[in-house]
């Protein structure tokens, strides 16, 4: 059910942690000489913004669904010695939940785009954590925040060997296998500055399982997107791990870089898909922001309700990029 605006000043009784992702105020854009919207990676992978923008001329990438019949994709099906792990998040952070906790649980997870929204886990030391949540838009590909692939205020990238991505995971139930990362990507202005518009990012797989879960589509938007109806889903850290939650809400509010919404988030939220089916040149389930925030600063719309970078022009030339690498 979609909340109603006036519950956001009057009720709010669970706000139990500020997400530590979110905790610095949004600040003026980055003022170094490389355009914050440059791809950076830990390999090494980069291009000039402006070439991107020269050779892509669309606004938007349709949704594809899962293959008919499945496909050799490279994925790891023996995991059952693997999927013990604990709640965490890239962040720290506990639930943002405004009002009453409006996420339900998505189970079975075979059906798209449940199957094309991902869980991410860490191993550290011989103990996996929840990390975050990511969304397939390509066969190899996944999107997620800036700070799931570089901490924020860090220094360098995480250990991508530590990652694995579990597609379309349900608990114990892992039907589209588990994957390993090679490549880890965002952009200068995550990356160098910290910037919340600017904390979104992907990793490359080491499989082609977007084939058998579909991916999503995507879009880029200038305009006002207020009262577009949105979902977010992905893999909350307060709830048994390895379940993946969903909700239902709408744009409230539009900024030049981030999207804010009543969508209730927890820590291991953070890169999960806010998208909508209001286009349906889209195809399917359509991608306009990157959930990455909880409440932060001292003023509205950011001081009570959550967030994401959204998908602008150079967010989304980032995509395709990163899908084509």
């Amino acid at each position: 059910m979609v909340k109603h605006v006036h519950s956001v000043m009057s009720t709010f009784a669970v706000v139990t942690m500020l997400v530590l992702a979110t905790a610095t105020p949004a600040a003026a854009e980055p003022s170094d000489k490389i355009d914050p919207a440059t791809p950076v990676s830990d390999t090494g992978a980069t291009i000039d913004p402006k070439l991107l923008a020269q050779r892509i001329d669309t606004t938007l990438v349709k949704a594809t669904a899962p293959a008919a019949k499945h496909a050799a994709d490279g994925a790891d099906l023996d995991t059952a010695d693997r999927l013990k792990g604990k709640p965490g998040s890239a962040d720290g952070s506990t639930k943002v939940v405004i009002g009453s906790d409006d996420r339900y649980q998505t189970t079975p997870t075979t059906w798209w785009p449940a199957s094309s929204t991902v869980q991410i886990t860490r191993t550290v030391g011989g103990t996996t954590f929840g990390h975050c949540t990511g969304w397939m838009i390509g066969d190899d590909t996944l999107i997620t925040a800036g700070h799931c692939v570089y901490p924020r205020n860090g220094t360098a990238w995480y250990n991508s060997s530590e990652f694995t991505v579990w597609p379309g995971r349900d608990g114990s139930t892992t039907p589209y296998g588990s994957c390993g990362v090679v490549g880890l990507h965002s952009v200068s202005g995550w990356t160098t500055s910290f910037q919340n518009g600017w904390d979104y990012g992907a990793m490359k797989l080491n499989c082609t399982v977007g084939v058998n879960t579909g991916t999503f589509g995507f879009m880029w938007t200038s305009a006002s997107q207020d009262g577009t109806t949105t979902y977010n889903r992905g893999y909350s850290g307060d709830k048994a791990f390895g379940t993946q939650w969903a909700s239902y809400d709408q744009i409230r509010a539009t900024q030049a870089r981030e999207l804010f919404y009543l969508h209730d988030t927890a820590g291991g939220n953070s890169g999960g898909p806010v998208y909508t089916y209001d286009n349906a040149a889209c195809g399917g389930p359509c991608g306009v922001a990157v959930h990455a925030h909880g409440f932060y600063g001292s003023s509205a719309p950011s001081n009570n309700h959550n967030s994401g970078p959204r998908i602008v022009e150079p967010v989304f030339n980032n995509f395709i990029y990163w899908r084509d690498l």
